[in-house]
């Protein structure tokens, strides 16, 4: 079994190394598995049973070109997960679609590109002390500004310059991020597999390990679970059950969890903080493969 895991040239070495164990538990169980960039122009990627997207954390600023080769990947391989599922979930717009169906999400103001961003009828109406604004598109914490109703003129330009690029969301600064963080919960195979809060550092909103902020394997709440689950078996519909996804959760008070990301394109698995979690997913995946 031939098997492309598919990463990025520019990957950053600050991140937790997802990639190392993964390819070392692929070889383990007899694949043939490779490490390769999904923009490298020299790969024949018809000559691999599978394709995974796994670290490609690039794609943002080259959008349509990272498009055409999920399709191309699709077209001569099998792609992991399917090229509609990325489509979709690259977009955070996906949000609006999980609120519809009932998973509690962080509540959210949407701004179309020919709409008008009136930030203080958003304060107003929300009662929003600060507000984070970040675009429907992109990874990490690019494109995020961070403004209180003071600051509504900065505010006004830096989502001006966010809607360039498209659909604009806003969001309530929530006080628990700074104190308690994210909770990140992966599913592998649709099934709970393991969870890490992520806690940013000392006067910081961003949770992002290159920004200081500290990574802890953790036993998350029943309850987040089955939001994640629930939030899985919507985005997955007819490809039940996604190989991987990951559900960040946040908590505005205590025990009320709500979901700020679902990620099943590229998330971080946090493999080398959760033991036999790269071995579990070498062993699905092969199992799914070799059933086809």
């Amino acid at each position: 079994m031939r098997i492309a895991l598919a990463t990025c040239k520019s990957h950053p070495g600050f991140c937790a190394n997802d990639d190392a164990p993964l390819l070392e538990a692929f070889l383990a169980q007899g694949a043939d598995a490779q490490l390769i960039c999904w923009d490298d122009e020299t790969t024949d990627w018809s000559a691999f049973d599978a394709v995974i997207i796994r670290t490609t954390w690039d794609y943002s600023d080259r959008l349509d070109e990272y498009l055409a080769w999920v399709d191309h990947a699709h077209n001569v391989a099998r792609l992991i997960n399917p090229p509609d599922i990325v489509r979709a979930n690259l977009d955070k717009t996906y949000l609006r679609d999980l609120e519809r169906a009932g998973v509690p999400i962080v509540p959210t103001r949407w701004i179309e590109p020919h709409e008008s961003d009136d930030l203080r009828a958003i304060l107003r109406a929300t009662g929003w002390p600060e507000l984070i604004i970040k675009p429907v598109v992109g990874a990490g914490a690019s494109g995020l500004g961070r403004f209180t109703i003071d600051q509504l003129d900065e505010a006004a330009a830096h989502t001006s310059a966010q809607l360039q690029r498209g659909v604009v969301m806003a969001q309530p600064l929530l006080e628990s991020i700074r104190t308690t963080g994210e909770t990140s919960i992966v599913l592998l195979d649709g099934e709970y597999s393991h969870a890490v809060r992520k806690v940013p550092a000392p006067g910081d909103i961003r949770v992002q390990i290159e920004f200081g902020g500290r990574y802890t394997l953790v036993d998350p709440a029943p309850e987040a679970i089955d939001i994640a689950i629930g939030a899985h078996n919507h985005t997955a519909g007819a490809h039940a059950p996604l190989l991987y996804c990951r559900a960040d959760l946040v908590e505005p008070t205590p025990g009320d969890h709500r979901i700020i990301e679902f990620e099943a394109v590229e998330p971080e698995l946090f493999f080398p903080m959760a033991p036999r979690s790269a071995e579990r997913f070498a062993r699905l995946a092969l199992r799914r493969l070799a059933a086809v």
